[in-house]
């Protein structure tokens, strides 16, 4: 078998697996760049050499640069800005997208997501709306600023980089905005005017409900010897219990959960897998003499306050089980319970492997407010419980942060340095004004960066083996007697069907060497082509699994994976629309 061959069945066999999405995809990335080398077709002393790539290191400090901006009180400036305020459900709509999309043209995607969820689940709960109709038009305004800056979004980072390989001149940090400023603006108005309105709302939320309404948590309750409920058939404990509390299943001695049967009879000692709403478990502990086993709460329960908490795509704990959340916690914090979307419960939740949007129902020791923060962020959780909004803890700090930052912009924009250099100045000066620590480390988003070094030896490959020139010759002989627009139309088309089902980072590094394979093969210029990858790249709003930020608020909008598309679906249309003659118009 020639190169060519193995390295698309390799690819095949990736994209397969990224869109089967039971392995982790830096996982994925890793494992198909050792059979690449295994097979010979990426040099061994290649292999890690994407981790030393500007693309790379670039997204690496503008995620702690995110992170900087954050610890700086930027989180409490946007809190005083829109949650001091008066609005109408459609000025507040206006003023979170137009915020969400400024945050998202210069620090990461979900870092500004991040900032803006607890703000808008807290006004929202205030307010009595129903979050739904804010949280997923949130998450696609972030996605639609990433598109504004070379900064925004790592797909316009990898392009710009890929572009100055092969050109000796990446793109300018503004280049992007020509085109998706427009976008963006274009889209915000969509949405507030007519996307909103296509969102699917369930259950509706009132102010003195719980805040983002998840009644399905998962507990395990161990049946004491003193139960009321030993004998009792399940169907009479739910009659009992009430109408939102149900018994899944019963822990095997195994570990695995049994199927249970309305007829069957709770017996002493046993586990019992509960869905109910959380402020019902209390209740339920009491009445029947339940307890939670030992295994997920070691202290006892007067020693502890709850608190509900989201697995952010960065946490340390995606692909990890109970123990290890244990140890990062020094034993100060217990699971309690488990929510997540759209995924049956077949294992204990020790056992359970912990997934990006999960949402955990965790007891904290009387920590002091700063520890219990600390250890949140430690853990790359996100708070959702109501809290009071941020105050600008110091405003010295938050201008230095804004002056270092957008002096590094000034030093990219007019290339006096590269960006790499620009931002590792900047995070040397964040350093230096104490808004990041030591420490830093920990807000790197690591599964991207390592997914993303492991592809761009990868994408090398693709130009190496000749099988970028190959799909582009082939393409090309179809698309001779197409014109520009079809042919931009086509790449763009299949980029964003890409990026709707893997990383976008991923979609990136695989069409950005054939799109401008296509370009040189028919002799155009390889800007619109680039372009084109960038912005198709960057429109993942078809499913919650193309980007991070639909992941994320799907479990707090209460969305099922079929709701993103109703919205998605016609601002697709209209990108597309709008993109294709303004690339032409500005790069052509």
């Amino acid at each position: 078998m020639n190169d060519q061959y193995l390295l698309s069945l390799t690819l095949v066999i990736l994209l397969g697996l990224f869109i089967w999405g039971k392995i982790r995809y830096d996982a994925l990335a890793v494992g198909a760049l050792f059979v690449l080398v295994v097979l010979k077709i990426i040099p061994a002393n290649d292999a890690f050499a994407g981790f030393a790539h500007p693309a790379v290191v670039t997204v690496a400090l503008v995620l702690i640069i995110s992170q900087g901006l954050k610890n700086s009180g930027l989180t409490g400036l946007v809190g005083k800005l829109i949650g001091t305020r008066t609005f109408t459900e459609t000025q507040f709509l206006i003023s979170l997208l137009l915020i969400a999309a400024v945050l998202s043209s210069f620090i990461n995607n979900i870092g500004a997501l991040a900032i803006l969820l607890p703000i808008t689940l807290n006004i929202c709960q205030k307010m009595d709306w129903h979050p739904s109709k804010f949280l997923m038009p949130l998450a696609f305004a972030c996605i639609l600023g990433g598109m504004n800056t070379a900064i925004g979004t790592p797909p316009n980072i990898i392009i710009s980089e890929y572009k100055a390989t092969i050109s000796n001149n990446g793109f300018n940090f503004f280049d992007f905005s020509y085109v998706g400023l427009v976008i963006t603006i274009l889209s915000i108005i969509f949405i507030a005017l007519i996307g909103n309105k296509l969102i699917f709302l369930r259950n509706d939320i009132s102010s003195n409900e719980h805040l983002i309404d998840l009644k399905g948590y998962l507990f395990e309750v161990c049946v004491n010897e003193n139960s009321s409920a030993i004998g009792m058939t399940l169907y009479a404990f739910k009659q009992q219990a009430g109408e939102d509390t149900e018994i899944l299943g019963i822990v095997s001695d195994t570990g695995s959960i049994r199927k249970v049967q309305n007829n069957m009879r709770i017996k002493e000692g046993q586990i019992l897998v509960i869905k109910t709403p959380p402020d019902d478990i209390g209740n339920i502990l009491d009445i029947f003499d339940f307890s939670i086993p030992k295994e997920l709460h070691s202290f006892d329960e007067d020693d502890l306050e709850e608190l509900e908490v989201m697995i952010t795509p960065g946490s340390r704990l995606i692909g990890r089980k109970y123990d290890f959340f244990l140890k990062l916690a020094f034993e100060e914090m217990n699971l309690l319970g488990l929510w997540r979307k759209g995924s049956k419960y077949r294992t204990r939740l020790t056992r359970e492997t912990f997934r990006a949007g999960d949402v955990l129902l965790v007891g904290v020791r009387d920590l002091a407010e700063e520890d219990v923060t600390n250890k949140i962020k430690h853990l790359g959780l996100m708070p959702l419980r109501q809290r009071e909004l941020q105050t600008i803890p110091s405003r010295s700090r938050l201008l230095k942060g804004i002056i270092f930052f957008t002096f590094s912009i000034f030093l990219v924009s007019f290339n006096y340095l590269s960006a790499a250099a620009a931002f590792l100045l900047c995070v040397l000066g964040f350093a230096r004004i104490k808004i990041i620590d030591s420490n830093f480390y920990r807000e790197i988003d690591w599964p991207i960066i390592v997914m993303l070094a492991a592809m761009i030896p990868i994408g090398t490959a693709l130009q190496t083996t000749g099988l970028s020139d190959l799909i582009a010759i082939s393409i090309s002989q179809y698309a001779a007697d197409l014109g520009l627009f079809w042919i931009l139309f086509t790449i763009l088309i299949v980029t964003m069907a890409t990026t709707d089902i893997i990383n976008n980072a991923a979609t990136a590094v695989i069409m950005a060497p054939i799109s401008t394979g296509i370009a040189i093969e028919l002799g155009y210029a390889i800007e619109p082509f680039l372009m084109v990858v960038a912005v198709g790249a960057s429109c993942a709003f078809l499913t919650p699994i193309g980007h991070q930020c639909n992941t994320v608020v799907m479990g707090p909008g209460n969305y099922k994976f079929t709701d993103y598309w109703r919205m998605g679906l016609p601002m697709d249309i209209l990108i597309i629309i709008v993109s294709i003659p303004m690339i032409l118009f500005v790069w052509t």
